[in-house]
């Protein structure tokens, strides 16, 4: 029998975690094929053909590709269009993004996840509704262009308020062009006006015991913990020391696993805030959400977690 061949669609500068599921892949007898989409259109060719004898091919590098399964781990396609203007470099990327997508939309293999569960899940609002309708607390949110709605969040939680963005800036965990999480000072009050022009994300800010980081993989939950007290508003940008291992209570676990198949993800990164109180606060997930530190330094075997998923056949989120 033949071996099942994996594509994972990752990038050029992530040098652990595709090549751990590589590993865990190869080990269970699979053919790993890494395709890294921010040089999709530097290094050979990329298309997809389809005909009446043809349901739909993708080609990399003049070869057919028909994987058994697909991972979605980093998906940026781009053309650099040196010597473009701006306009042109534009419509030349525009293009690239529809026939990768588009391309990826012609497999037919097992997705860890399909692209467009991915946007789908992205929505932090869709989140926050479906991790409550699963039992789990969530912060008092805003996401909104109102000052006035801000102020009154503002008072009703006595000045404990944490904004943030939506999406990144930045992909990597500790990337330059982040925008962290950071508490709103009274002084940002008369600032509010700006919201106008470009709506944030307020929420209450939840005392933390620990802050937590959930990678999920086909039902496995590998927790990491960090000191909630160093942690400041933002970990990311914080001397918040060493990760700890962590294991979930079996309720947390539960609301998890229902609020992963209500998304339709089989993989993500759920953050979690433990409180002084014990009880346990969601804030969101990110469906490909950054996991090399938890294994590389707990050892925690998400990699094999997810090879382990991407090879189940007829696996359902």
């Amino acid at each position: 029998m033949a071996s099942r061949v994996v594509l994972l669609l990752s990038h050029a500068r992530e040098p652990f975690v595709t090549e751990r599921v590589a590993e865990e892949l190869r080990l269970r007898g699979a053919r790993p094929y890494r395709l890294d989409t921010d040089r999709l259109f530097e290094e050979g060719t990329f298309g997809a053909s389809l005909a009446a004898e043809d349901p739909g091919t993708v080609w990399v590098r003049g070869e057919r590709v028909r994987p058994d399964a697909i991972w979605l781990w980093r998906a940026w396609p781009r053309i650099e269009a040196k010597g473009m203007a701006a306009a042109e470099k534009e419509t030349v990327n525009r293009e690239a993004h529809a026939l990768f997508f588009g391309a990826l939309a012609l497999l037919e293999g097992l997705w860890v996840d399909a692209p467009e569960r991915v946007h789908a899940a992205e929505n932090k609002l869709l989140q926050l509704r479906l991790a409550r309708e699963c039992g789990l607390r969530i912060p008092d949110t805003r996401f909104t262009s109102d000052p006035d709605a801000v102020r009154a969040l503002f008072e009703a939680h006595a000045g404990r308020v944490v904004c943030k963005l939506h999406a990144p800036l930045d992909y990597g965990m500790r990337g330059g062009r982040a925008f962290p999480t950071r508490r709103l000072r009274p002084k940002d009050l008369t600032q509010l006006d700006a919201l106008r022009r470009g709506p944030m994300i307020f929420q209450e800010e939840i005392p933390k015991a620990l802050e937590l980081r959930v990678a999920w993989a086909g039902g496995a939950a590998w927790t990491g913990a960090l000191d909630g007290k160093a942690c400041g508003a933002d970990w990311r940008f914080s001397q918040a020391g060493s990760w700890k291992p962590h294991v979930l209570d079996r309720a947390t676990k539960a609301n998890l696993n229902n609020l992963m198949r209500r998304l339709g993800l089989r993989q993500g990164c759920l953050d979690l805030i433990v409180t002084p109180d014990g009880e346990t606060v969601f804030l969101e997930v990110n469906p490909t959400g950054e996991w090399g530190m938890l294994e590389a330094e707990l050892g925690l075997p998400i990699a094999a977690s997810i090879a382990e998923t991407l090879l189940r056949e007829g696996d359902e989120p």
